[in-house]
């Protein structure tokens, strides 16, 4: 029996086609806030364009729903958190709305900069922060027709290699324009304010092209009067209010957001919604999964093993201490804040309800974060080196996703010959003579957050991790480990195939190698991690193996007696 879909806004339905196999469609334009409520219970799926909001008052009588899907970008109207709650899957279209929306921003950059001539940017500092769809396209336009120099505030992504990837507070120090293209979250919101304005080269233009509330308006205008702006740009969306004295000054300016019309763009995001849709229905996870926490891979009868992506937890799994802690021993604050670190990893109290509460707290110097990057590296637990250069020794990409703080773990990335790329953290910023001036908001500051960024490393994955912000990647890797050398978290131990209770992680080494690279690293300098990685492997008192890898685990005899 099919499920039943329900489409609220007016869109093409010849695009609707693919999902004829799953749903039967209805079609109701202009439904009242107070009839979709009644009636939502009946559809498993919901199709909008933004004109119909999806508040938790609605989501939660949608007994049955299980995606929504939103033609276009942005998803303030849909209450994403409670889908989340509840698992139900949201889908929009960032990338079929990229270039228009690119397109609008570069028109407002040339309005506010009052550029004169083709060549008249040519040189100067573009800075993006958020490097979306649509933070891609500005910088390629900007370096490839306007020949500006492009940095880019991008701490989870790749980035092209025309464009120098900056912290946020290296971005705003060296930016002759800013410009915000970053989705607006609890996360982002005032991530323009008073303290970050500081950091900004005196005269730059800031534009926004992100949410209202991205950006703090008093913040603007005195940054305006004191000099640090010397003007201020602004897309402005349906729903943001901006203040009549930031409307009237004369060095703002403000473009109204381009409402598309059901034409050929529309028609391409509609595609875009639909084939995520089918694909979230197929069991993949879909790059346009706005909340990739409620995916659930197909159970498997086995799991092979040999892996092209090896990501670790830092605090607790490669090195011993907990980072933040160590933080908080160097201004007398380890006790209040190591409670508090426990209870994030045991997944009592969510990690964004703390993240920001700690760093108030502890309030560290720019100094600090070197200090602690220097005790990871004290402080590796048992054969975490070699095992690193072993993986790296078969061409292996080895990543390292963590709520800690970025300048430490390049610290210690360095030392384990880590590629910095391939490093993620938290960027925390700093005034002239070191002391914290804040956070930037970004998703390894929160639950979910690691799974964000883990599900756009390219290959076969193998996850490594000690708390439950590292198990919520479970349903995005090919193979969760479950790490205890250090810290034992009992809902981590039994949702995990395989979970170590040995300090050691030279079992890593075997599984992410598989039969084949073991076998390439006996005659190596290596050969030790394999040995006592199988060695482990076999024995019940170091490692908690689930029957599905046991198959696999045997295939290994053929190394034993190498």
């Amino acid at each position: 029996m099919k499920m039943k879909l329900l489409i609220t806004d007016t869109i093409s339905k010849r695009e609707l086609v693919p999902l004829k196999k799953y749903f039967t469609i209805d079609i109701r334009l202009g439904l009242s806030k107070g009839k979709l409520a009644n009636v939502i219970s009946n559809y498993e799926g919901i199709i909008t364009r933004g004109v119909t909001a999806l508040p938790a008052s609605i989501i939660t009588n949608g007994k049955k729903l299980r995606v929504i899907g939103r033609v276009g970008l942005g998803v303030d109207t849909i209450d994403v958190q409670e889908a989340s709650r509840r698992g139900i899957a949201v889908l929009n279209a960032p990338k079929s709305i990229a270039k228009s929306r690119a397109s609008q921003a570069l028109q407002l950059l040339r309005r506010v900069v009052k550029t004169k001539g083709k060549n008249s940017l040519k040189g100067r500092v573009l800075g993006i922060v958020g490097f979306g769809d649509v933070g891609k396209h500005v910088a390629y336009r900007a370096y490839k027709r306007l020949g500006m120099k492009v940095r880019v505030c991008e701490p989870y992504g790749e980035v092209p290699s025309f464009v120098t990837k900056v912290t946020y507070e290296e971005l705003l120090q060296e930016s002759d324009i800013v410009s915000m293209h970053v989705p607006f979250t609890y996360l982002t919101r005032s991530m323009v304010n008073h303290a970050t304005l500081s950091l900004c080269k005196k005269g730059a233009y800031l534009l926004n092209c992100s949410r209202a509330r991205v950006v703090e308006e008093d913040a603007v205008l005195k940054g305006i009067k004191e000099g640090i702006l010397k003007a201020f740009g602004a897309i402005v969306y349906g729903g943001d209010q901006m203040s009549p004295r930031l409307k009237r000054h004369p060095s703002t300016v403000f473009f109204p957001h381009q409402i598309q019309k059901n034409t050929s763009p529309v028609r391409s995001q509609l595609t875009e919604v639909v084939a995520g849709i089918v694909q979230y229905l197929q069991g993949d996870v879909p790059e346009n999964l706005v909340n990739p926490q409620v995916f659930r891979k197909k159970a498997r009868g086995s799991y092979k093993l040999g892996f092209d992506a090896i990501i670790f937890d830092c605090d607790s799994t490669l090195s011993s201490i907990e980072g933040i802690v160590e933080l908080a021993r160097l201004v007398g604050k380890e006790k209040e804040v190591a409670d508090l670190t426990r209870k994030v990893m045991e997944g009592i109290l969510p990690f964004e309800s703390v993240f920001e509460k700690r760093l108030e707290m502890i309030a560290p110097h720019r100094d600090h974060l070197d200090v602690v990057g220097r005790r990871y590296i004290d402080m590796l637990v048992e054969d975490a080196k070699g095992m690193i250069a072993a993986l790296m020794h078969l061409g292996k990409s080895v990543y390292v996703v963590s709520g800690g703080y970025t300048q430490a773990l390049l610290t210690l990335g360095s030392f384990l010959g880590i590629p910095s790329g391939n490093i993620y953290g938290n960027d925390l910023l700093f005034d002239d003579v070191g002391n914290y001036a804040g956070s930037i908001g970004g998703p390894l500051r929160r639950n979910w957050g690691k799974l964000q960024i883990i599900r756009r490393i390219p290959g076969r994955k193998l996850m490594v991790g000690d708390s439950i912000t590292d198990l919520e990647t479970k349903e995005c890797v090919d193979l969760f480990v479950g790490y205890g050398g250090v810290a034992r978290i009992a809902k981590v131990e039994q949702e995990s195939l395989l979970y170590l209770y040995c300090q050691s992680l030279s079992p890593i080494v075997v599984i992410a190698a598989g039969v084949e690279g073991c076998l390439k690293l006996l005659p190596t300098r290596f050969r030790r991690y394999v040995g006592k990685g199988l060695d482990l492997l076999s024995h019940p008192k170091h490692v908690k193996t689930h029957t599905s890898l046991t198959k696999h685990l045997a295939e290994y005899k053929e190394v034993a007696y190498y």
